[in-house]
């Protein structure tokens, strides 16, 4: 399960001992958590959504593959033709539909989405060209982003809505 912690509580100029201290847990129990090396117990997640004010599923999400296959569901699978000039409007108009971005080749974008429409997400995508820094990955990786991958020059990077 991936959580936006690191995030909310760095927006809000706290650091790990600051937010332990608010929860009454151990510092290294906050960097388990945002690290992903642990959860939190379902008393410590709801206490951590009151204080970063955030509701639990946009505080935590559960991976698409994991969430579909608890529920027993089935994917739709889809290929869009795109070009650099309407990849970006493409990848806005997939993510708001429900369809996750799987892959990408010569002008080509893979799609999937679950087959039932009231477990689709609504996707956001991030597209960086040229040359990508370590520090530029971790930056948006800290930040809920997932790296799809590179074509060329350019990277891709999806999280939920």
């Amino acid at each position: 399960m991936r959580n936006r912690i690191r995030e909310l509580r760095t927006e809000r100029g706290w650091s790990q001992a600051d937010l332990a201290l608010r929860l009454g847990v151990a510092r290294q129990t906050i960097n388990n958590f945002e690290t992903g090396k642990n959860d939190p117990s379902l008393l410590l997640a709801f206490r951590l959504s009151w204080l970063l004010e955030q509701p639990l599923e946009r505080l935590f999400t559960v991976d698409p593959d994991e969430h579909a296959s608890l529920v027993g569901e089935h994917w739709e699978y889809h290929d869009r033709l795109a070009t650099a000039f309407d990849e970006v409007g493409i990848l806005e108009q997939m993510g708001h539909d429900g369809w996750e971005l799987t892959g990408f080749g010569p002008l080509v974008l893979h799609f999937r989405r679950p087959e039932d429409p009231t477990l689709r997400l609504r996707w956001r995508y991030e597209r960086r060209a040229g040359l990508l820094a370590g520090r530029v990955r971790r930056d948006l990786e800290g930040q809920g982003w997932t790296y799809c991958g590179t074509w060329g020059t350019l990277h891709y990077f999806k999280r939920t809505d």
